[in-house]
């Protein structure tokens, strides 16, 4: 179908299919087979002696502003502001050169996936997100979780689908139980000319840390003692 007009004002909307208007608030009941971009979170929740007690796909409505920020500096070879997980405005320069990470080891709740207890389950994520609103510490006592490393798969091929996944356990044994109710992905950058401001005059900065995906699930996720959530998103490109 063919739409002709000097502008959009002079289109008829109403006369439009109702597949031609696409609600990401609908993912879940749409067929997202012909998305270019693709953005999906499975959770699994495991007994210790690994029985799967559910599991479960949700789309992701992930990337923030800095996400968004940090590609248009580095393809646009410019600079960029961003706001760190600390809260400070952090200006990188896409045309330098450095390193973005999520990989973080076991125990190290600075980047990858985190997750955290201050949102409300089934609410809005902000694009101006910088942290979880609560993040769930490391550790074995109450109201602690132990965090497991952050993977990274290599990219696959699937027909038309190239796709990778980041993955991360969660495993309570603080002895009561957890809800989860806001996940995010925090990247690790390093070099990239960083300065943060700080007073009349910005600090040269070699590393910082910043919140690039934010997800708030439909409904609070619960863990309790003894069990693993395994977080997995699978982020794809459709050509």
């Amino acid at each position: 179908m063919a739409l002709i007009g000097l502008n959009r004002d002079e289109l008829d909307l109403s006369q439009l299919p109702k597949d031609s208007f696409y609600d990401p608030k609908k993912d879940d009941k749409d067929d997202l087979s012909g998305v270019q971009i693709r953005a999906t979170i499975t959770f699994r929740i495991t007994n210790p002696d690994g029985t799967v007690v559910r599991e479960w796909t949700e789309p992701a409505h992930s990337f923030v502003e800095n996400f968004a920020l940090f590609i248009q500096a580095l393809w646009g070879a410019t600079s960029a502001v961003l706001s760190d997980t600390a809260g400070y405005s952090v200006s990188i320069n896409g045309a330098s050169g450095g390193t973005m990470a999520i990989n973080a080891p076991s125990g190290n709740t600075d980047y990858g996936i985190v997750v955290g207890s201050g949102a409300t389950a089934g609410s809005t994520p902000s694009p101006f997100q910088s942290n979880l609103t609560a993040k769930i510490p490391q550790g074995t006592a109450s109201g602690q979780i132990e965090y497991g490393a952050t993977s990274v798969s290599t990219t696959s091929v699937s027909g038309q689908t190239s796709s990778f996944t980041i993955s991360r356990s969660f495993t309570n044994v603080s002895g009561s139980t957890i809800n989860v109710t806001e996940i995010g992905i925090i990247a690790y950058l390093t070099g990239w000319a960083m300065e943060a401001s700080s007073g009349t005059s910005p600090v040269s900065e070699s590393s910082d840390y910043f919140l690039i995906a934010y997800d708030i699930p439909s409904s609070a996720i619960t863990i309790q003692n003894g069990q693993t959530l395994t977080i997995t998103y699978t982020f794809s490109v459709t050509t």
